[in-house]
């Protein structure tokens, strides 16, 4: 599943990813994006993927790979929180890809992906 976090900030985008997403998943999260795209331009982008296991089904991955491909220059800067190393080099990877600035932040370390996306410190934002 996914929701929606980050609400109270009409300039950056928040995303929570758990367990396996579907297809299904993806196509309301793109939905959602370009909702929020539709209000407000070149929005940062946080997105906490600490409890993301992959994806339900091989059409899951092709949605993704459409809304990467849809919202390349979207963002003017991507936050990736979680815990696993391999995202750091898929940051790195997208990196080369986009014309979003995308980091990668340790889970325990959101504040500072907030603070990135916004380039000031936003000490009273909380994910959950």
């Amino acid at each position: 599943m996914f929701k929606e976090t980050l609400t109270e900030h009409d300039d950056v985008i928040g995303l929570v990813c758990e367990g396996k997403l579907t297809e299904t998943e993806f196509k309301q999260m793109h939905a959602l994006l370009h909702e929020r795209l539709g209000t407000t331009d070149n929005p940062g982008l946080v997105l906490d993927l600490t409890s993301f296991e992959g994806y339900e089904e091989p059409s899951a991955i092709l949605e993704d790979l459409k809304i990467d491909t849809a919202h390349v220059n979207d963002f003017r800067r991507i936050a990736v929180v979680g815990e696993r190393r391999w995202m750091e080099w898929g940051a790195r990877v997208v990196n080369l890809l986009t014309g979003s600035e995308m980091q990668w932040f340790e889970s325990s370390d959101t504040e500072s992906a907030l603070s990135d996306v916004n380039r000031v410190l936003c000490a009273d934002v909380r994910f959950e």
